[in-house]
């Protein structure tokens, strides 16, 4: 969808400030309306028998004077765009996935967890299963470094789909974008969690071939972008990661060439999704 809104999900947690002007800029560069969505549901346990709650305790109120009050703080950030709010009822990721139906982009925090995780659990079940494109917001704007776009690419469909998207992405921010293919390896095997280093081309043989000719098509198509490619000798997930700390967005592919039929997010996606420390794009319909 590219005339849906961009849907931005916040929870009232420490990180919705920055998920919310994460999302704002993103719709700014889109030119698109804006949808601002909080789920909330009534304490069961209230309830005798754990099926409703008895009293009327004025949760749909609460959520949608939040979302009143974010909408005014969004509107003095970007006076341009065209912002709606919706209270949702339910549990979070059935209400937020039904909210994002027909969105261009659902926008979430990575809620992370009290484990040191850096994927909350409803933050990845909403990346895993959302029928739209999904970015997980972990930087602050203006806080991520100032590097390129990293997208991942195996030759998958959807990996070049997601290589499409990451160039949009780096064209509109203005930044360099860098093309990663990973041959699978042991994951740092000496333990320094260092960014791999790349291969040279003649070590690399066709793998580099082909992500140079995907770089040359996406410099046609997007005149005045810097491209870059690298090949390593890597875990596909880990070398996206460790990249991820010199980057402003890693854009992955919503299945790879390894998932099993009828998932939605690859094992690759799903580990750059939790170990990532830049905010991560999850691609879905061919771009």
């Amino acid at each position: 969808m590219l005339d849906g809104p961009v849907v931005i999900a916040l929870d009232g947690g420490a990180h919705s400030a920055h998920t919310l002007r994460w999302g704002l800029d993103e719709a700014g560069r889109r030119d698109a309306d804006v949808l601002l969505v909080r789920a909330w549901q009534a304490p069961s346990d209230l309830a005798a028998w754990g099926w409703y709650a008895p009293l009327d305790l004025g949760l749909d109120l609460e959520a949608q004077r939040y979302l009143d009050a974010e909408r005014e703080r969004a509107a003095a950030l970007h006076p341009r765009l065209r912002i709606e709010t919706r209270a949702v009822q339910g549990p979070p990721v059935p209400a937020l996935l039904a909210a994002a139906a027909g969105a261009q982009l659902l926008v979430l925090g990575s809620s992370a967890r009290p484990d040191g995780s850096r994927l909350g659990s409803v933050t990845g079940h909403l990346a895993a299963h959302a029928p739209v494109p999904v970015a997980v917001v972990r930087h602050a704007p203006g806080a991520a470094p100032a590097g390129p776009v990293v997208v991942g690419v195996d030759g998958s469909a959807a990996s070049l789909a997601a290589a499409r998207t990451a160039a949009r992405e780096a064209r509109s921010r203005d930044v360099p974008l860098l093309v990663v293919h990973a041959r699978r390896t042991v994951v740092d095997p000496y333990g320094t969690r260092d960014a791999p280093a790349p291969l040279l081309p003649d070590e690399a043989g066709p793998a580099h071939h082909a992500a140079a000719r995907l770089a040359e098509d996406l410099r046609e198509e997007h005149p005045g972008l810097r491209v870059e490619v690298e090949v390593v000798e890597d875990d596909p997930a880990h070398a996206l990661a460790a990249l991820s700390r010199r980057s402003e967005l890693v854009v992955v592919g919503c299945r790879g060439l390894g998932a099993f039929r009828g998932m939605l997010l690859g094992s690759v996606s799903h580990d750059v999704l939790r170990n990532a420390s830049s905010s991560v794009l999850v691609c879905r319909a061919a771009a």
